[in-house]
């Protein structure tokens, strides 16, 4: 337990000194300035203002950084891990384990910084047509997108010695399921169809079990992708 902790800790605090998690943040927050700026001006409708930041800048900023920082986390520090669990100074699971959670905590929190004050200044200032539960079940949908996407590259970064392979399979296959399961009318199954279908989303126009499925099915991926990229690590060769 206190190697997982320290792991943990040393994991969070390297990512925090990220140069690509900075900038990551800055451009998140630059772009959300603007459109709370243009929609109080224009009178823009909330909805349509919080899914649009989400489509063209949160959506894909986060799809690049966040398959980076994931899909690199193990393979990454390959000889260090070598040396570090060959000397058993940590074991394979405390290691693995600080990974999935330095990664998805530090993920989320970055989000929520970004989209609760969003989602307040946007509320206040553009024209409100969005229901509260509407934009709590919208923030959740992103929110389990992110963990998926965050899984599944550390569960292939702890499979693919090569870190550049890790991080394409990553950024190639959610891309091109997205758009397949969106072409065969499942948005439910696809990270693209599910952003698209935020304004909706956001004025409570979905039901409750259209959502409730979403989450399940990304909930789910992700506990998969988890314990199967867990379980090839603790037998993998180093």
């Amino acid at each position: 337990m206190q190697a997982y902790l320290y792991l943990l800790r040393l994991d969070m605090e390297q990512l925090a000194r990220s140069w690509l998690v900075r900038i990551w943040i800055l451009l998140l927050v630059g772009p959300a300035g603007f459109f709370v700026v243009v929609a109080a001006n224009q009178r823009e409708l909330a909805s349509e203002t919080l899914a649009a930041y989400v489509a063209a800048v949160l959506a894909p900023l986060s799809w690049l950084v966040v398959a980076v920082l994931s899909a690199s986390a193990v393979n990454g520090e390959a000889d260090v891990i070598a040396d570090s669990i060959l000397s058993r100074s940590v074991t394979r699971r405390a290691y693995i384990w600080s990974k999935f959670t330095a990664r998805v905590g530090v993920f989320l929190a970055v989000y929520v910084v970004v989209t609760v004050p969003l989602v307040y200044l946007v509320l206040r200032f553009a024209v409100d047509d969005a229901a509260i539960e509407g934009i709590v079940w919208g923030l959740l949908t992103v929110a389990s997108l992110l963990v998926f996407l965050a899984a599944f590259g550390i569960a292939l970064s702890a499979i693919f010695r090569n870190m550049l392979a890790s991080v394409l399979t990553v950024l190639v296959s959610t891309v091109a399921s997205g758009a397949v399961f969106q072409f065969l009318a499942l948005d439910w199954m696809s990270t693209t169809g599910v952003v698209s279908g935020l304004p909706e989303t956001f004025r409570g126009e979905v039901s409750v079990a259209e959502q409730l499925r979403v989450l399940v099915v990304f909930g789910v991926l992700s506990v998969l992708a988890t314990v199967f990229g867990i379980a090839w690590f603790r037998r993998k060769d180093l």
